[in-house]
């Protein structure tokens, strides 16, 4: 008997997003900065920059991705 195999439903995450203008003492534009909070969770994680949050992005993709080979349930990491 032949096995038709099912393409994999996509994997879905979502984060809020918030970003925010630092002021300097006069009022000046000092920095942009970034956050993300996980839905699913209570946890926040600060950015400096862009650069950061994309760092970050990209690493949590490939990390999802390798866990998702074999499971689709979220997988708990220790920190």
């Amino acid at each position: 008997m032949t096995t038709i195999s099912q393409p994999r439903p996509p994997h879905y995450h979502h984060f809020v997003l918030l970003v925010w203008e630092e002021r300097g003492a006069d009022g000046s534009h000092a920095a942009w900065r970034l956050s993300l909070q996980d839905s699913q969770k209570e946890d926040r994680i600060g950015f400096k920059n862009l650069a950061e949050l994309t760092g970050f992005l990209e690493k949590w993709m490939k990390d999802s991705s390798e866990d998702s080979q074999t499971d689709f349930s979220p997988k708990e990491k220790t920190k």
